[in-house]
């Protein structure tokens, strides 16, 4: 009896083991594969590949983990960041401007996302900017202020999260988007100092 204990005991530790290395082997390899498949842009990054029959597996686990669904690149350009110009991981303890012109789509958002991949709770109930809601400079660029403590002008609540991501949807990119994501203009993510 003591003998088929211990070879249940070993075949379960066996089977915990084999599962926590294959499930981590498997992130390991996910995120490699799937930064080494996305097209860099200053801060920003994206796959022409998400939402389309072409993605990987790996790129399709992505999504799954990070979004809940992704539309075609005719449709949708997604560009992620979860750092600022100069490299540096996007953290809450500091303030940031985010400082573009319209791109070239249809239509654009920038939203802001916690660690957990959610939006971030705030009092105002504003998690991004658009097109139709941004308030413009004159010479029709925006500048929007990420921050936990509230300023004035375009301004999104960073909450108590400590890191976090941006997200830019271009709905409907047009031409210059899709024939060069990595060299298109993009708003720029600069740092301004501690909060």
């Amino acid at each position: 009896m003591k003998k088929i204990f211990k070879i249940l005991i070993a075949a379960l530790i066996a089977l915990v083991l084999g599962s926590a290395v294959g499930v981590g082997s498997a992130l390991v390899a996910y995120d490699a594969v799937a930064s080494a498949y996305s097209v860099k842009n200053g801060p920003w990054q994206t796959s022409l590949a998400v939402g389309s029959e072409d993605a990987s597996l790996y790129t399709r686990a992505s999504v799954a983990v990070h979004a809940l669904l992704a539309l075609r690149k005719s449709e949708t350009v997604y560009y992620t960041a979860y750092k600022d110009d100069n490299g540096d991981p996007l953290n809450s303890n500091y303030v940031y401007r985010i400082e573009g012109k319209n791109p070239d789509a249809r239509w654009w958002s920038i939203t802001v996302y916690g660690a957990d991949d959610f939006l971030i709770a705030n009092e105002l109930n504003r998690y991004s900017y658009n097109m139709n809601n941004v308030a413009s400079n004159a010479d029709g660029s925006y500048t929007i202020y990420l921050s936990r403590n509230q300023r004035s002008g375009n301004w999104l609540p960073l909450g108590n999260q400590s890191k976090f991501s941006l997200s830019l949807r271009l709905y409907n990119p047009g031409s210059t988007v899709l024939d060069n994501p990595a060299t298109v203009e993009l708003p720029h993510i600069i740092r301004e100092g501690a909060r």
